[in-house]
Parts: C-alpha cells; sequence; structure tokens
C-alpha cells in the first residue's frame, strides 16, 4: 500500500469515527448543531471513500485530493480516532 492510499484510509477511519461520535450526539437530541456534525462527518466519510476507491472521482461535483501526509499527521488521525472510538464505546 503506497502512502497515499494510507493517507485515504486513515481518513475514512477518522470520518468514520467522527461519524460514530456525531450520530450518538444525536441520540440524546434534535439540534441543528448535531445535525450540522454528522452531515460534515459524512462527507469526510464520502470523500475519503471515493478517494479509495477511484481516486480520479469528483464527489458533488469537486474533485478531492487527499494526497500523501507527513507521518506526524497520519499519527494524530489515528490517536484522534482512537480517541473517539474510545469515547463511542464509553457512551454505549
Amino acid at each position: 500500500m503506497d502512502r497515499t492510499r494510507f493517507t485515504r484510509l486513515t481518513y475514512l477511519l477518522f470520518g468514520l469515527a467522527l461519524l460514530s461520535s456525531n450520530a450518538l450526539s444525536l441520540r440524546s437530541s434534535i439540534d441543528i448543531l448535531p445535525v450540522v456534525a454528522v452531515v460534515m462527518s459524512l462527507l469526510v466519510v464520502v470523500a475519503a471513500a471515493a478517494g479509495l476507491v477511484r481516486p480520479d472521482a469528483a464527489p458533488f461535483g469537486v474533485s478531492v485530493d487527499i494526497g500523501a501526509q507527513p507521518t506526524w499527521v497520519l499519527a494524530l488521525l489515528w490517536f484522534g480516532s482512537a480517541l473517539l472510538l474510545a469515547g463511542v464505546v464509553l457512551q454505549l
């Protein structure tokens, strides 16, 4: 797996963790802010998945190019994903 593909996979994992965390927040009350957070998280997941499946894809008519990121960025994204998922597990 090359670095660009690994970066896109990292963004997909982070987007899924963010989506699950925001969906749990939406469970408690339906306000505008949690709804916006869920929609934005869903867009992150769509962009990352589109980049993994079809790197030349243009979801919503916009070209999303998630290129290779430095190691420290990937490490922070993985750490953030782990914290989000731990928070989801604790809330369940």
